[in-house]
């Protein structure tokens, strides 16, 4: 059974490590000159970097390799994500730029301070975790809630939400496996707004098809459909991950 465990634990790391590279690329986009740098997700991207960094604090404390490990590459990819955004500020504003960037510096030893000598205790810490999670969950209900508006099922990325529903279907097991409620709790959320939104993809695709739909590219925020500038931004900024 140890084997069973741990072999969900190793799976559900390397596919939420995948997941990761995905907000990846509207800042490569910046970096080729295709998006302004004001019109990437940083705010998204900033709430992720906060949740794994809680993530991989309560992993340290349970003891759990895969949490710990994978959580802190993540929090190191965002990390780098908005430091790339702070070095384009810079060339607007220096002095927004610097506090920002003290802000990130400061708030990051503060949070590690208060949930491991302050706090020091993994079922509060868990609790926060659950809590910055809710606050990601925030993103798929607004996408889905767009769709229904606008009877355009391409403002779902749905590459990143098979993705999220395998890797959060192995956090689950893995949490069942280790009888943690922080952990299992979450990716049920996960998996229910993974699947929501998978649903209204399939659905909306066949009510209203959208003729030359690049669904994938849609995705990474790389291009889209055609003559609709407002949904050419949005795709651009779609990579945000519904985590545990």
């Amino acid at each position: 059974m140890e084997k069973i465990q741990e072999s969900f634990g190793w799976t559900a790391m390397g596919i939420t490590l995948c997941s990761f590279l995905i907000p990846v690329f509207p800042f490569l986009n910046i970096i080729k000159g295709k998006l302004n740098y004001e019109d990437a997700p940083i705010i998204m991207v900033t709430s992720c970097y906060v949740n794994y960094f809680c993530w991989y604090v309560y992993g340290d404390m349970i003891f759990s390799i895969q949490l710990k490990y994978g959580y802190l590459i993540g929090s190191c990819i965002f990390g780098i994500l908005i430091v790339i955004y702070l070095f384009y500020e810079i060339k607007k504003n220096l002095i927004d730029s610097i506090l920002n960037a003290l802000i990130l510096i400061t708030g990051t030893w503060a949070l590690y301070r208060a949930l491991t000598i302050i706090i020091d205790d993994d079922r509060v810490v868990g609790k926060i975790c659950i809590g910055t999670s809710c606050i990601i969950f925030v993103s798929p209900i607004k996408v889905i809630i767009k769709v229904i508006k606008e009877k355009n099922y391409t403002f779902i990325p749905i590459f990143n939400c098979y993705l999220c529903l395998v890797y959060s279907i192995c956090w689950l097991v893995y949490g069942i496996f280790i009888t943690d409620f922080y952990v299992i709790f979450p990716n049920i959320i996960s998996i229910i707004l993974c699947l929501v939104q998978i649903f209204f993809h399939l659905n909306y695709k066949k009510k209203y098809p959208i003729i030359d739909e690049r669904d994938f590219n849609s995705t990474i925020g790389i291009e889209t459909t055609p003559n609709e500038e407002e949904i050419k931004k949005d795709a651009i900024k779609m990579g945000e991950i519904t985590e545990s």
